[in-house]
């Protein structure tokens, strides 16, 4: 069969805090390419995020070649541009199948068939084991009925066959398929790596912990891990095959099981691999000691959720942590040379003035290397979401509009919050920090240090901080580049 998979497009805005100058390595496609291909089969790749003129060369391919299948890969906010790339499809193939699968039909089930009219197939959660058998059964013209974790239009009908069993042992699942991309493409956002090439890898899968407003369980329902061998293993082959120099940790929280972090670091020291990483994790979940061996075997950097800086608003968000944990964690970090860096949200339901100028100051107090603000996004599927359209004031200009992939739109309203309030707070929370001498001071030091040899590097990270200077609220009516 011929198999084409696709990393659906988002609309894009070059004037935000993210931008279409960086590209993100298509993980979840490049995993299924590669069960794909070990089971046999020879699938393409197309990214949207690489093409010139995107969708004209999506039409282009579709009609230079006849495939059977093709498979997209949706989150939230690519799901409206999804929706009019399948119907591309089937304009110029009709009888090709379209198969979606990715955080948003996981999230919402069988039920997003029905907002996507020229989808045939929904894989949901989890999609290795599933995406093999379901082309298998495809190639063999066999009914869908018999296979899990899939739902599917029978004529007027619309069936699931319920999820199927996770995958028990991850380290079963080949390494992802990177050979189908041009690796050279994907660039980091610009102060977010030390040495190029930077790629990335993720170790485990799902989260142990439950925040109140985050997708991640409703994806993958339980919290599972790579054995710290094959871990390893893969950085190593990351390093000898694509001359990797450094490596970022995709998972949300990389030092949830402590035991299997310390043995990962042991078994990075003792094959000395000589390599930079990067990760993300949770300020209850790291101390001195396992910090100073993690920096010990090329940690150099650590991105933290801290959320708000006001310990009520933390207890709503069910994020289990304080303040003082968050304090404590920076310090840590400091002491042993480790970069940390944090993320906030703004207009949480309960926020106030004065809970909002508690988060901006707590941001500046902590004395971060980088901060990343976003005002609250309630995605579909989620408690979160259903509360917030319950018993808040909607944005109608935004609410349902997810399909922005920055995080700076008001999406309800709460007493004591104006609008104008809202965009102004946002403003001064990213500039106030990126325009302090401190801050400033700090990435001239790092640009010296790691990138004075990489005049692609150095340029890269001046023209970040002129998008950084050009940041503001989006309004609706002025949105550009929408796909």
């Amino acid at each position: 069969m011929k198999i084409l998979l696709v990393l659906s497009p988002t609309p894009l805005n070059i004037k935000n805090y993210s931008s279409s100058k960086d590209t993100e390595f298509p993980m979840g496609l490049c995993y299924l390419a590669a069960v794909l291909e070990k089971a046999g089969f020879s699938p393409e790749i197309f990214d949207f995020q690489l093409a010139n003129n995107p969708i004209e060369a999506f039409a282009d391919k579709l009609k230079e070649n006849k495939y059977d299948v093709i498979g997209f890969s949706v989150v939230t906010p690519s799901f409206g541009a999804t929706n009019r790339m399948a119907a591309i499809v089937k304009e110029v193939s009709p009888k090709t199948k379209v198969i979606i699968g990715g955080a948003h039909p996981s999230i919402l089930g069988p039920n997003v068939l029905q907002e996507m009219p020229n989808v045939d197939i929904a894989a949901l959660r989890e999609g290795e084991a599933t995406i093999v058998e379901l082309i298998q059964f495809l190639e063999k013209g066999k009914p869908l009925d018999q296979v899990k974790g899939i739902a599917f239009r029978n004529d007027d009908k619309i069936i699931s066959n319920g999820h199927r069993e996770l995958i028990k042992n991850l380290d079963d699942i080949p390494f992802p398929a990177r050979h189908l991309v041009n690796m050279k493409k994907y660039v980091p956002t610009p102060g977010q790596f030390f040495k190029l090439p930077i790629l990335s890898m993720v170790a485990s899968r799902g989260c142990a912990f439950r925040c109140a407003y985050c997708v991640d369980n409703l994806v993958w329902p339980k919290y599972r891990v790579r054995s710290a061998k094959n871990v390893v293993d893969e950085m190593e082959f990351l390093k000898n095959t694509y001359e990797a120099k450094e490596i970022k940790f995709l998972d949300g929280a990389f030092s949830t099981n402590r035991q299997r972090t310390i043995e990962i670091c042991n078994e990075i020291l003792k094959r000395n691999l000589g390599l930079i990483w990067r990760c993300e994790t949770r300020v209850d979940l790291i101390d001195p000691e396992l910090l100073t061996l993690m920096w010990r075997s090329g940690c150099l950097s650590i991105s933290f959720g801290f959320e708000s800086g006001d310990d009520e608003i933390l207890k709503k968000m069910n994020k289990r942590t304080t303040t003082e944990q968050a304090r404590k964690a920076v310090a840590w970090c400091k002491a042993v040379g480790i970069q940390a860096k944090g993320f906030f949200m703004l207009n949480y339901p309960g926020d106030t003035i004065e809970t909002t100028e508690r988060t901006i100051r707590f941001s500046r107090e902590l004395d971060l290397d980088f901060v990343g603000f976003n005002m609250t996004t309630p995605y579909p599927g989620t408690k979160f979401y259903n509360e917030v359209e319950k018993n808040y004031k909607i944005n109608e200009k935004c609410w349902g509009r997810t399909d922005i992939p920055v995080g700076n739109r008001i999406y309800f309203f709460q007493n004591g919050l104006s609008e104008n309030y809202l965009k102004k707070a946002y403003r001064r929370a990213v500039l106030g920090f990126f325009l302090r001498p401190k801050t400033l001071l700090k990435i001239l030091i790092r640009s010296f240090l790691f990138q004075i040899k990489n005049p692609r590097a150095l340029q890269r990270s001046f023209s970040g901080l002129v998008r950084i200077l050009q940041i503001k609220i989006q309004e609706d009516e002025k949105d550009k580049g929408l796909i």
